[in-house]
């Protein structure tokens, strides 16, 4: 039986791959279940610094997977329950997360990608919003967090409108912070990774959680008794 994610460290970066070409990368439960489970061990371990979430054949994430769920569960509390622990999990994670498009992120998959501290986009990607068009809105949080990065008014016409996002305008909007050819995705986020491979891990912990919750002393104070002092100044 094929496995719709996978998973590989490489030195600093660790890289969750959604590769299930039977529903162009949906996001099933088994799908669900491994994103958690990779993210963990990745934040368990000592050299990663940076988590990638992408997805394999020219598609990020085509949203979530209604009949797998439906069998699960006829109500939606499973999907909308698990979505958005899924989404918070990558959102409180002590790694810093990058989601990066090389094609479309769809409903729910646009909310994966919304859930990560930055995203980059293949020049064709598109982030739709197509909820509405289902008779649904947002259920992992998506709503809030798009809100937070473009605001109400936009917010509610992008889901109105089921918008397709492309990558230029996402990147004027801030839905995206660079545009990036799809084969130079995994090089970006391994430069990046090789960039913070000298940050202390908690350090970078602490200032993605104080980033979230705007308590910049309780963070500091927090790491101050693992401070590391330069064997000189300006070391």
């Amino acid at each position: 039986m094929t496995v719709p994610v996978r998973f590989e460290i490489r030195d600093a970066l660790a890289v969750i791959t959604i590769d299930d070409a039977t529903t162009r990368n949906a996001l099933g439960p088994e799908a669900a279940t491994l994103i958690t489970r990779f993210a963990l061990e990745a934040a368990a371990t000592e050299s990663v610094r940076l988590l990638m979430l992408t997805g394999a054949d020219g598609v990020f994430c085509s949203g979530a997977a209604i009949r797998e769920w439906e069998e699960l569960d006829e109500t939606g509390e499973t999907l909308t329950d698990r979505g958005t622990e899924l989404c918070d999990l990558l959102e409180e994670l002590p790694l810093l997360v990058v989601a990066c498009l090389p094609g479309h992120a769809v409903g729910g998959g646009a909310e994966l990608a919304l859930a990560a501290d930055w995203r980059i986009a293949a020049p064709d990607a598109e982030l739709r919003f197509v909820h509405a068009g289902f008779g649904l809105m947002p259920g992992f949080g998506g709503l809030v967090r798009l809100e937070l990065l473009v605001g109400r008014p936009k917010t509610l016409e992008y889901l109105a409108t089921r918008a397709r996002v492309g990558a230029d305008e996402a990147l004027a909007a801030g839905l995206v912070d660079a545009i990036v050819a799809a084969d130079a995705q995994l090089a970006w986020a391994e430069q990046r990774a090789a960039d913070m491979a000298g940050s202390d891990r908690g350090a970078l912990a602490a200032i993605k959680l104080a980033s979230a919750t705007g308590d910049e002393r309780a963070a500091f104070l927090d790491i101050w008794p693992d401070r590391q002092l330069p064997d000189r100044l300006g070391s």
